[in-house]
């Protein structure tokens, strides 16, 4: 293969876009993300439980843990290590009130706050005590540690001022703390297992010995060691994965380039074959036109579904390393915050007295809309910016596909114009949409986050009013247009006069029409302001020539030749399309000192009527010229008075 220097140029530029596409977006994630995280409450600190004292006053400064509500009652999980080992339960209406009407916020949380305290204080004694006590004593077997920690760790349920409480403490001889009492609302909460009190407490105790148990086991070597190892096999498949999707992304890349200059030479050929055919059968020429615009709209719609297709695998490999950094993450005690702030928490699923089962937050947050699972900020995020794209180009490729059918299913060439026109503006209408939607999603979520404070909130208030005055005519330009295309005004293709400017319609939107004129002027005209529009070349065109002949002229004759010349041309094969109808003479159509003005009608395709009209008037032209017809000259009588002469004249 010969060596070319502007392909390789080529190449090398397109792959330096391809990297600079995805470095901003991925930048663009991480500024998202960093933003919601130094704003306001940030949920990695909300979800890991930071060791903070019991607030001041009647409300917690912020919610250190999610709350889920169900009624009247609202459950909050109880994490250990970053790991949900339980929920406790209160009522919003009975416990949440003081005696003076005021409410207790996330008094839920504060029970949840204290549970994890108490567990976190025996887990660090659990740990300190296999380190120094232990391992000082020559008991260095992790077997004969577990059974050692699990006869000094006490753990018992007891009746405590009538309330069924459980206990627990570390080591044996220490003075055992209450951890969780069985409230009111605990044993009126909906559970699928018996909701006696002493059952509940039971379960409880049992999982907060499990819990403890695995918590320390977790923090020994050998289990880090395996962890670390489940995690290089998990990232070694993250970057496999990865780098298949990188190469299936470049691959549609290049087929994309191939539908492009496709694109590009079935124009020109197309183009090419239309003119022959217009030269030697015009009858043709519709059919090519029609047949020209369903070649176009078929590449558009293979080079959408492309765009589809790579943009899934984009956002695809951002999800899938996102979601596999938090299961990394969540392998490891120090890092499980990390991995619930990335995917969320979910209490959906969580079976109390057995090994700590949860679901999976997304899965859950999905089918109980919200309900009993919260979704990671970064994970949302990328699913917004996921489904944001994923719609906009399955809205392209439906577009495409959908005036693709159209113009199949039509015979003439009107409606292949509208299905494009059709098409251009439901994709803009979408893009806005969607644009929209997503806005909204993330102001509601950064102001349930508290990051949106009053201040903020008074300024885009005023913002959003100030817009509003601003955006009347915006309104008005959309609604317009909107009418436009429902009522098919005009279309893309179209050729129109608005006031005093007239072109061609090369781009019609809901909120802008924009001409180009014969002097290739660009002319923009906002579709609020159109308040009268002609159309040139909506179904049918008209040529409407007026020519006006001398007053001595023989009119019969000239509407002879007239007519003689329109017949002869509906007759040829070159003109026979592009003439829908017998031409029409109408007659006289006035008599001035100029000349006779004689009208002709000719019926065409629409955009035909001026080349018609340039083809008649020249073989009228010729045609007067030979039969000795002349052309209306203004007539002018001059009248002497002979009084006024002089004498001898």
């Amino acid at each position: 293969m010969p060596f070319n220097q502007d392909l390789i140029i080529q190449q090398l530029a397109q792959e330096r876009r391809f990297f600079l596409v995805q470095l901003q977006t991925g930048l663009f994630i991480l500024s998202l993300i960093t933003i919601i995280f130094f704003s306001g409450n940030s949920p990695l600190f909300a979800q890991m439980i930071p060791q903070l004292g019991i607030p001041e006053g009647n409300s917690l400064a912020y919610p250190s843990v999610p709350v889920f509500t169900n009624g009247n009652l609202e459950m909050v999980p109880v994490f250990l290590d970053g790991k949900m080992i339980g929920t406790v339960s209160t009522q919003t209406s009975v416990v949440n009130k003081n005696q003076d009407g005021t409410f207790k916020d996330y008094e839920a949380a504060i029970r949840s706050y204290l549970i994890h305290s108490k567990i976190q204080r025996i887990l660090d004694n659990m740990a300190d005590y296999s380190r120094r006590v232990l391992a000082e004593n020559g008991i260095t077997d992790l077997e004969v540690q577990k059974r050692e920690l699990e006869k000094q760790l006490q753990i018992k349920v007891t009746n405590l001022n009538n309330t069924i409480t459980v206990l627990a403490g570390f080591p044996h001889d220490d003075v055992p703390q209450v951890i969780y009492s069985v409230t009111q609302a605990e044993i009126e909460r909906p559970r699928i297992v018996s909701s006696k009190p002493g059952q509940i407490a039971e379960r409880a105790a049992k999982m907060l010995r499990e819990s403890l148990i695995e918590a320390w086991q977790a923090r020994q070597s050998n289990y880090l060691l395996a962890q670390a190892q489940r995690a290089l096999v998990i990232f070694t498949g993250l970057c496999i994965a990865s780098l298949i999707l990188l190469f299936l992304q470049k691959f549609l890349t290049l087929r994309r380039k191939k539908f492009e200059q496709w694109l590009a030479d079935v124009e020109n050929n197309i183009l090419s074959q239309t003119e022959a055919i217009v030269s030697a059968d015009d009858s043709k020429k519709e059919r090519a036109t029609i047949s020209h615009q369903l070649h176009k709209l078929a590449l558009r719609q293979r080079k959408s579904l492309n765009s589809l297709y790579r943009s899934a695998l984009f956002w695809s490999q951002w999800l899938m390393w996102l979601i596999g950094i938090a299961y990394i993450g969540y392998l490891f005690y120090f890092s499980r915050p990390l991995s619930n702030w990335i995917i969320g928490i979910s209490i959906r699923n969580f079976k109390p007295g057995e090994t700590n089962q949860m679901g999976w937050a997304p899965f859950d947050w999905l089918v109980t809309f919200g309900q009993e699972a919260t979704l990671g900020t970064p994970l949302l995020i990328l699913l917004l910016l996921l489904m944001m794209r994923l719609a906009i180009k399955i809205g392209d490729a439906f577009a495409d596909s959908w005036a693709a059918q159209w113009t199949r299913t039509q015979s003439s060439q009107r409606q292949s114009l509208r299905a494009i026109t059709l098409a251009g503006a439901f994709r803009g209408w979408l893009r806005a949409i969607v644009f929209l939607i997503l806005g909204g999603i993330l102001a509601h979520h950064l102001h349930q986050l508290g990051s949106i404070s009053q201040s903020i909130a008074i300024f885009f208030g005023f913002l959003s009013f100030a817009i509003s005055l601003a955006s009347q005519n915006l309104l008005k330009d959309l609604i317009a247009g909107l009418l436009i295309l429902w009522e098919d005004q005009y279309a893309v293709g179209d050729v129109i006069v608005v006031d005093d400017q007239a072109g061609l319609v090369e781009k019609l939107t809901l909120r802008i029409t924009q001409l180009r004129n014969l002097d290739g002027e660009l002319i923009t005209i906002p579709n609020g302001t159109i308040e009268m529009v002609k159309n040139l070349s909506s179904e049918w065109s008209r040529v409407n020539y007026a020519v006006e002949v001398n007053y001595d002229a023989d009119v019969e004759k000239v509407m002879t030749v007239m007519t003689a010349i329109a017949n002869e041309m509906y007759q040829e094969a070159a003109w026979q399309n592009l003439i829908l109808e017998p031409p029409e003479i109408l007659g006289i159509d006035n008599i001035a000192h100029t000349g006779i003005l004689i009208r002709l009608i000719i019926k065409t395709q629409p955009l035909e009527q001026w080349a018609v009209a340039r083809e008649y008037r020249l073989r009228l032209k010729n045609a007067f010229d030979k039969g000795g017809i002349s052309i209306g000259i203004p007539q002018q009588n001059v009248y002497l008075n002979d009084s006024l002469l002089p004498s001898g004249t």
